[in-house]
């Protein structure tokens, strides 16, 4: 008769594959951030957000005990990107419940978890604090340009846009950022949930160097918007008078800035270096030039 070993057998149909566990994982995650502590960082909202797919794992006793004290140490992720890592450790927790006493496979599952949530943080950090949060105020401004709202460029000026265009400029924003990180929450966790078992799993979800790029060229793209915007809009309303060359030499300023920025990070300099670089140069135009020629500055 062939019989295999506790360590051998494969699990059966996946006990928490179900709609309704991962559908409550998935409600649980945007909580992970709710328990936050300088001990253990996420580890009361992981496990948190993993208990309903614990629970149809292992039902109750010793076993269940054991799998929550178990995601009980540090963890810490980008919250957005924490559902490839609980999509991964439900599909790896059903295994074990397969093996029980097997602390080899114990020992792996718990650093493919940390490995995952090492590797999303980064990523996540890039992709959301890095870039789309950023790229959610420059759409807001990018909006309320377009639609005639000047409000955030001449402080000082009275206004009176209608209520849908000064909620459309953060709202769209809101949304373009909102919609990406739920949609990722998703898909990490079902992508993570069917490639569980890997210190790699779902890396390849995204082509993220691509993505990456891509918002960076937007949120420069965006950038330039608002600066010629902005420029346009101050030459209007203050110097209707000026000459052709000293718009010219005011706009050249403003791009150089600009360039000045885009070559620096070309040549690994930090944000700290080309910041250094415009204040000296700044300094030295200012001290040069009659201080009243630029005054559109100050």
């Amino acid at each position: 008769m062939n019989t295999q070993s506790g360590r051998d057998r494969v699990c059966g149909p996946a006990p928490a594959a179900g709609r309704f566990p991962l559908a409550a994982v998935f409600l649980r995650s945007f909580l992970i951030q709710a328990g936050w502590n300088y001990e253990r960082f996420q580890n009361l909202g992981f496990a948190f957000a993993i208990l309903p797919a614990l629970r149809k794992i292992y039902r109750s006793g010793e076993a269940f005990n054991a799998a929550v004290l178990r995601h009980l140490g540090i963890f810490n992720t980008q919250p957005y990107m924490a559902g490839f890592v609980l999509g991964n450790v439900v599909r790896m927790e059903e295994e074990l419940s397969g093996r029980p006493g097997d602390a080899e496979f114990e020992s792996k599952l718990l650093g493919v978890k940390q490995a995952l949530a090492s590797g999303f943080a980064a990523i996540g950090d890039r992709v959301f604090w890095g870039r789309l949060k950023p790229l959610t105020t420059q759409l807001c401004i990018a909006v309320w340009l377009l639609a005639g709202f000047h409000g955030w460029l001449f402080t000082g000026a009275v206004f009176r846009p209608s209520v849908p265009v000064v909620f459309c400029g953060p709202l769209s924003g809101i949304v373009l950022c909102g919609v990406f990180a739920v949609y990722l929450r998703w898909v990490g966790l079902k992508k993570g949930y069917s490639c569980g078992g890997s210190a790699n799993c779902g890396l390849d979800t995204m082509r993220w160097p691509v993505l990456i790029r891509a918002l960076s060229v937007a949120g420069f793209a965006f950038s330039l918007l608002i600066v010629l915007g902005a420029f346009g809009l101050l030459i209007v309303h203050n110097l209707p008078g000026e000459s052709a060359p000293g718009l010219a030499a005011r706009l050249s300023l403003v791009l150089g800035v600009m360039a000045l920025q885009r070559v620096a990070r070309r040549l690994g300099r930090s944000i700290f270096f080309a910041m250094a670089i415009i204040v000296a140069v700044s300094v030295i135009v200012f001290t040069a030039a009659d201080p009243v020629r630029f005054d559109v500055y100050l």
